[in-house]
């Protein structure tokens, strides 16, 4: 686009970028964040700016599984927004119905998006490559620029040839907004292609070039288009006819805009560190591990870091367990304990640090409960990849007591514990052995929840789908319990989430649950957001990338028989480095380079905080930040059109000692509010 040079989309944040004048740059080859829009849950696929650059209109799909309410099924969502870059507030949002005749010979449940902005006004176009060959079924909405009120629609179909463009990289608008040039592709072409629209969201043609754009001529009726040295005028003799090709070496420009802005996003770290989040603590702290890209070397110790979330402060060096420096460590837990174990040991970590706990049994995964535990060692044996143990001690002794049971389970898998009629018991979710009952003083597994039918003292069969329950979460009474029920992945849209009754195994209720990626182990982490009324899930849905996790928010129905009401945001995070406050109050989500980001159960992101080799950091969405040593090395404030380094005076402003994080709650929901009071209807 002529006025901003570079694009930068997440899932949380759009942020956009310009090219510093050389004049006024103190920090030359860096890139002016000029907005950083709080875009929620959505992936941006096309984005315009109002001709004044004051605005910009984002198309993007539905990150999340769900969205108004509603748990979205494929085709994602697609969702017209128009925000303000001065004041970072939303003017208004348009969700857009799905595309016609998407059902009939598509190849992919997914489209391509364009927004187009002209002299005849908003334009959203939706294309769909058919299994039909050279066919592309599309379609174009009107929408009104000030309100964002849906208008005419028409649908279309392209045949000359088939292309798409999900992804683009690069759009051009010329010079009068009437022609719009995006990057596209066709996986089974050698040449590479750009597709170019008219102002009301109709392909005119294509231009055969490795890159093209517009030259910044006056020409509106027919504009020039500038493609590389290399390419061949003769094949693109059908588009010559509306538009005048010239061959020229700057059209590669825009490619060396982005390679600059992408080499001065990357950090000076040797080694860039991946985080792994192991444990969110008791609501007081937040503890997080990580090692560098590399493969571990024997006795490499994690690098351990915790935060306190009330008072202000920045991430701190957490110290390694007493004797333990040449030593292979792990960190495990859940709740609020944390254990760090080597071969023969287990460390439990207190206010003083690291203390010894009890010799270790074995290799595994620990989950704790307060005084009750659960080993899974990984075994890989009859059907299953986990052999578990059970693990008790005393209140406020230490050491566990371990017990191996019968039950086995496929995945990293969730347990509670309660009693039954003076009978203390353990409930087990781990995928397809189905639900499974285990009597701790035998260790034996005496029931089953094997869908369909009634409950059993039977192995269920491991050839049914229907038989994979994930994640628990009990209720204050402890008499029921909610598990997410994975059903036959044929078959779609019939996975659910169940009330369980513990004494029976009977399902008393059940609510439809979204369809999440299966396709890597999935545990399905399951917890109370607000007792007995809202619970939380983390999955990984395919809308929000190959990366990307989602936390869907459960709000349980009042009264029998009606429907539950779902929220859900999307973050960068895998799904197993995701965690949740103990008291319900924020999500923390691991990201790369050592990095976590803290949300607001509502999916806003709070702040982003971390380490780097010699200093840490924190920022929030605002621009506001803390750092101490090299970290500070990363961080500019923006004042004006000049990115300052932070030891510049005008960054004085923007700094600050450091970030409480139920401050930083309380700040963005009071934000929040006035933001929904003052939006109009």
């Amino acid at each position: 686009m002529p006025e901003r040079k570079v694009i930068w989309a997440g899932e949380n944040h759009l942020t956009f970028f310009d090219r510093q004048n050389a004049g006024e740059a103190v920090d030359p080859g860096r890139f002016v964040a000029v907005a950083s829009l709080p875009v929620n849950n959505l992936n941006t696929r096309s984005i315009v700016l109002t001709s004044n650059g004051a605005d910009a209109i984002v198309l993007a799909s539905v990150a999340a599984p769900v969205w108004e309410g509603n748990i979205i099924r494929p085709p994602s969502a697609r969702v017209v927004e128009r925000w303000n870059l001065a004041t970072r507030t939303r003017i208004w949002s348009r969700t857009l119905p799905a595309m016609p005749n998407i059902q009939t010979g598509a190849s992919s449940t997914e489209n391509d998006d364009l927004l187009t902005l002209g002299p005849r006004g908003l334009f959203a176009t939706r294309c769909m490559q058919m299994i039909a060959r050279s066919q592309t079924n599309c379609h174009v909405v009107a929408l009104d620029e000030r309100t964002g009120a849906m208008g005419a629609s028409e649908a279309w179909t392209f045949t000359d040839f088939p292309f798409s463009w999900s992804n683009h990289d690069s759009q051009e608008v010329s010079k009068g907004r009437r022609h719009t040039l995006v990057n596209a592709y066709r996986y089974w072409q050698q040449f590479p292609h750009f597709l170019v629209f008219d102002d009301v969201g109709r392909i005119v043609g294509r231009v055969r070039a490795s890159c093209a754009r517009f030259a910044d001529d006056n020409a509106e009726q027919m504009p020039t288009i500038l493609v590389d040295e290399q390419s061949n005028l003769e094949e693109n003799a059908d588009v010559s006819r509306r538009f005048r090709l010239i061959k020229d070496a700057s059209a590669c420009q825009l490619q060396q805009h982005l390679t600059d802005a992408r080499k001065y996003q990357r950090t000076d770290d040797t080694y860039p560190l991946t985080s792994q989040f192991n444990w969110i603590g008791g609501g007081r702290r937040i503890v997080w591990s990580s090692l560098t890209h590399r493969i571990s070397a024997p006795g490499e110790l994690p690098k351990a870091h915790s935060v306190d979330v009330g008072r202000l402060g920045l991430p701190a060096p957490l110290s390694p367990p007493p004797g333990a420096a040449d030593a292979d460590v792990l960190f495990a837990g859940s709740g609020s304990d944390l254990y760090a174990y080597t071969k023969e040991k287990i460390f439990h970590l207190e206010d003083t640090g690291f203390v010894f706990d009890s010799a270790k049994t074995g290799q595994g995964v620990l989950f704790s409960r307060g005084n009750e535990a659960l080993m899974a060692t990984y075994a890989g044996l009859d059907a299953s990849k986990y052999v578990l143990s059970l693990g008790k001690r005393k209140p406020g002794k230490p050491g566990f007591t371990w017990q191996k049971i019968t039950a086995v389970s496929q995945f990293r898998p969730d347990f509670i514990s309660f009693e039954n009629a003076g009978r203390p018991q353990v409930l087990i979710a781990g995928g397809k052995q189905g639900l499974q009952w285990v009597d701790t003083r035998t260790g034996q597994v005496f029931l089953r929840s094997c869908a369909p039918g009634a409950p059993s003292p039977n192995p269920c069969s491991d050839r049914k789908a229907e038989n994979d329950y994930r994640g628990l979460v009990l209720s204050s009474a402890r008499k029921t319990a909610f598990t997410v029920h994975l059903k036959d992945q044929s078959t779609r849209y019939n996975n659910s989430f169940d009330e369980i009754e513990l004494s029976t195994g009977k399902t008393l209720r059940s609510f439809p649950a979204p369809d999440w990626s299966t396709s890597d182990p999935l545990d399905l982490p399951m917890g109370w957001l607000e007792k007995e009324r809202r619970f939380w899930v983390v999955g990984h849905d395919f809308r929000a990338g190959r990366s990307g996790a989602s936390v869907t928010i459960v709000t349980l129905p009042a009264t029998d028989g009606a429907e539950p009401h779902y929220e859900s945001f999307a973050t960068h995070s895998q799904p197993a480095h995701i965690g949740a406050d103990p008291e319900g109050r924020f999500f923390v989500a691991a990201r790369g380079a050592d990095t976590i980001d803290v949300f607001a159960p509502h999916g806003a992101l709070v702040l982003t905080m971390g380490v780097r080799a010699d200093g840490s950091f924190a920022q929030a969405g605002d621009g506001r930040f803390a750092c101490t040593g090299k970290a500070c090395d990363e961080f500019r404030c923006v004042v004006g059109n000049v990115a300052r380094q932070v030891t510049d005076p005008a960054c004085a402003a923007f700094r600050v000692e450091g970030f409480s994080i139920v401050d930083e709650l309380a700040r963005i929901e009071k934000a929040r509010a006035a933001g929904k009071a003052s939006r109009p209807e």
